[in-house]
């Protein structure tokens, strides 16, 4: 792959340092910019890195027919509490059935989880979920929910998930479609 074959995007920052090069799941390549840096200089980082850019290209293609979600700050802030609100609500409906205590529930920008859950009886769960098919996300809240029982991911952890989502083990496959 030669630089001409790059299609690239150019992202100015006043709080770059150095040049950075991102090649992002849609196949995007953007080159961070300090201000100030001459476009040769850019041109010439590019040209430096196209093996690079080429074997993150490759690596890609294992990903074809996955979603790629939402994200960034903006992002988490402006539908943080549209997922807390949707988590909390689910919490509700299914710890009817499982009658689980917890502690703290937090909605969080997780980079490659679509949540956790402590020893200490803590929910945490990625704001990501509302990008997500209702059935998708309902399957995660009961997933970490269930983790209060059950610590591990034991058959008995599994049957305690079917109670309420019987179909889990199709959720589970169609959230691996769904990049972070």
């Amino acid at each position: 792959m030669s630089t001409e074959e790059i299609q690239y995007t150019e992202r100015p920052s006043t709080r770059a340092r150095n040049l950075g090069l991102t090649v992002y799941p849609d196949r995007r390549v953007v080159v961070t910019v300090p201000q100030g840096t001459p476009p040769r200089v850019v041109s010439d980082y590019v040209a430096g890195n196209t093996e690079w850019v080429a074997r993150r290209l490759k690596e890609l293609e294992k990903y074809e027919g996955c979603v790629g979600l939402p994200g960034g700050r903006r992002d988490y802030l402006k539908h943080k509490e549209r997922a807390r609100s949707f988590v909390h609500s689910r919490l509700g409906m299914y710890n009817n059935y499982y009658r689980l205590p917890y502690n703290r529930v937090s909605i969080k920008n997780l980079k490659s989880a679509w949540g956790s859950c402590s020893e200490l009886g803590n929910l945490n769960y990625n704001y990501k979920l509302v990008h997500l098919p209702e059935p998708l996300a309902e399957y995660i809240v009961v997933h970490e929910l269930c983790h209060l029982a059950e610590f591990n991911h034991s058959k008995r952890f599994w049957m305690l998930v079917a109670h309420a989502i019987p179909d889990h083990k199709v959720r589970r496959k169609t959230l691996r479609k769904y990049l972070m």
